[in-house]
């Protein structure tokens, strides 16, 4: 059998074959497979590139691939020391994986070492951060510390922004010398993030942040982030929006070549699919970051495919290895949908080295009260509701599982819904009423029925009665609204966050609490990010008084917002079918950095007699399944479809042959 001599030469980058190109280019299969890799000749050797972290693969390739052509192998002695290398570095990463496992599952107490290292990360956070980390935070950010790079899947509200601050902290205090050192950060994630980053930066280090958002800012213009990002002394915090990454992801690139820099993806579920923009340009620069984080309380939406990318992201040349699966059998795992199958127990066991989940339960958050009123609706918007519900009924009950249909029987489920709470949203198309933010399109559940006009008036008093409607009575819900403020909230001096899924209706609300000499700002997709910035700052300060209540839409205040510190109530003037985000609007207020006593309180607006009281039913049930599976290891959320409203439908067919017998 002819031997092949190879040679992997360090220096240029290149893995020789000696004298044999006449001999192997003669093989037009053997030919292709080499031009894959990017051949070159020079005499009658040939030379394949290799970057340092693709040099062993692509070795192992050439020997396979001469092995099946028939052809040896004789490795020159630089080459098996280099084998040998690779293979000392795969034993360490087992050790090393081992290590980070005993770390996630809280395991010292058989490791003298582990204890030892805990104690120093200890000693170096706490001098450095004017901020306590509670046991779980300490851990966790001890963890991603010791990795550099992980995942961490702790639910909203755990504080993982505290838990990075904390491991670069550790991280930026090693020598300059140690192969772990990180003196820079950069954060991508939604423009809803980068004010929190900052401001969570000062309350762990006490000083403001020397940061540059690279989004979502006009007046940094193209040129201006090349220079940030081509200095020599650049800032060192930067945020970018997940969808500006693409558009620079060469000068990051070069930013990560040049600088230690520990790169985040926060709300890291939106890089989950393996073919999107976002995705692809996340995962292509983080092959030259130092150390890589991904955050994300959701890791898996859609099912366990979802975690491809973020480990790709997390390590870009190990994570199928990791992994265990390949893609195609993710999905698999996802249609098949067994709890605790073994499967699943294994992809879990496979990757739990590199997460770290936080889950609800752990948190031990102080007690919180849910308050139902109900009330009954004002003649007119009765009248109204009554005759729609009428009309809609019929249609559910010859289509219940809206199989044909399904957008339209969704539309009037928004229609019902408006009709129940201000009946004047009913004279303008759904895109009026309904969130249309392209950032948030993707988690908008009523985004893609925004389009669908409803003609459903066939009556024309009542038609006139809902064009009218502004002037004929107040609805019932402001009224309580009001009454809730005046009783409860405003003698207290406390403050409160008003949600409404419908934009016109919290302009309406807002509009009537002004008359009232209420000032109500909103949170909604068409503040800008400046005003938005104010105005958040302003709520979540206790001393501040300009104004006790803000009116905000859950899918324009679903991610990376902490209202907690200032506000401890949250009224709801009505509620879609939505489960996620119902409890992470809930969590906006509820979460960790509160007092041990402090009670939060939820007051929900329920017209009797409506869709109101069935999706409150409804939701009771969902949340208990919902909580279920945010305590598991890896949530899968697919488990729930919150993008189902059969359930709604059926149920609203009982409810309303109950009330009309």
């Amino acid at each position: 059998m002819r031997e092949i001599t190879i040679h992997i030469d360090n220096e240029s980058s290149f893995l020789i074959l000696h004298d044999c190109a006449s001999e192997l280019l003669i093989n037009p299969r053997l030919k292709t497979t080499l031009k894959r890799l990017g051949y070159k000749i020079e005499l009658d050797n040939i030379l394949i590139p290799f970057n340092e972290k693709s040099k062993i693969a692509t070795l192992i390739e050439i020997q396979h691939l001469l092995f099946k052509f028939g052809f040896g192998k004789n490795l020159t002695e630089d080459t098996v020391n280099d084998i040998r290398s690779f293979e000392r570095e795969e034993r360490l990463f087992e050790v090393f994986s081992n290590k980070a496992r005993a770390i996630r599952n809280n395991q010292f107490e058989s490791n003298p070492e582990l204890i030892k290292d805990f104690q120093k990360f200890k000693d170096i956070t706490q001098n450095s951060l004017k901020r306590k980390l509670y046991p779980l935070q300490l851990l966790s950010a001890f963890h991603m510390a010791f990795s550099q790079n992980a995942c961490n899947f702790a639910v909203p509200g755990a504080g993982k922004t505290s838990i990075v601050y904390a491991a670069y902290s550790f991280l930026k205090q090693l020598p300059k010398t140690d192969p772990r050192h990180v003196n820079r950060l950069i954060i991508i994630g939604p423009l809803s993030s980068f004010a929190p980053w900052e401001n969570e930066y000062a309350s762990c280090f006490g000083e403001n942040p020397n940061s540059l958002r690279l989004s979502g800012d006009d007046s940094i213009s193209r040129e201006k982030k090349e220079e940030h990002l081509y200095s020599g002394s650049p800032a060192e915090l930067t945020l970018i929006f997940h969808g500006g990454v693409k558009s620079l992801q060469k000068e990051i690139v070069d930013f990560l070549k040049t600088h230690n820099t520990m790169l985040v993806v926060d709300e890291a579920h939106r890089i989950k699919n393996p073919e999107g923009v976002w995705g692809k340009s996340a995962i292509e620069i983080a092959k030259e970051a130092k150390s890589r984080i991904i955050l994300t309380g959701t890791p898996v939406p859609n099912g366990y495919e979802d975690l491809y990318n973020l480990f790709q992201f997390v390590y870009p040349f190990k994570f199928k290895s990791i992994l265990g699966f390949h893609y195609s059998n993710l999905i698999d795992m996802s249609k098949n949908n067994v709890e605790n199958s073994p499967r699943v127990q294994q992809l879990i066991e496979n990757i739990s080295p590199f997460f770290i989940r936080i889950k609800k339960k752990d948190l031990k958050l102080p007690p919180k009260e849910e308050i139902t009123i109900q009330i009954e609706m004002n003649r007119y918007q009765r009248e109204i509701y009554d005759f729609i519900e009428c009309e809609y009924i019929n249609s559910f009950t010859q289509n219940p599982n809206g199989s044909i249909k399904d957008i339209l029987n969704r539309a009037k489920l928004i229609r019902l819904r408006q009709a129940s709470t201000n009946p004047s949203l009913l004279a303008k198309p759904l895109k009026d009423a309904l969130l249309n933010n392209p950032e948030l399109d993707e988690v908008d559940p009523n985004s893609k029925f925004t389009e669908y006009t409803d003609e459903f008036i066939d009556d024309s008093e009542i038609f006139r009665r809902i064009c009218n409607y502004e002037n004929l009575e107040i609805p019932q819900k402001f009224i309580e609204v009001k009454k809730i403020l005046d009783e409860t909230i405003l003698p207290k001096n406390e403050k409160v966050i008003i949600w409404t899924i419908f934009i016109t209706n919290a302009k309406d609300l807002q509009a009537f609490l002004l008359k009232n000499n209420i000032i109500a700002p909103l949170l909604i997709g068409e503040t800008v990010q400046q005003e938005r910035e104010i105005l958040i700052s302003k709520f979540n300060d206790p001393s501040n008084n300009d104004f006790q209540v803000v009116i905000a839409n859950p899918f324009a205040v679903s991610e990376s917002i902490s209202l907690h510190k200032g506000c401890h109530n949250a009224i709801y003037l009505e509620r879609d079918y939505n489960c996620s985000n119902f409890l992470q609007s809930k969590d906006r207020i509820h979460r960790v950095g509160l007092s041990e006593n402090q009670l939060t309180k939820y007051y929900y607006i329920v017209c009797s007699n409506s869709i109101d009281q069935v999706i409150d039913e409804r939701l009771h049930f969902k949340i208990e399944r919902m909580e279920a599976i945010i305590d598991e290891e890896i949530p899968l959320f697919s488990r729930i479809n919150d993008d189902d409203e059969t359930d709604i439908i059926k149920a609203l067919i009982l409810d309303y042959a109950k009330r009309t017998q």
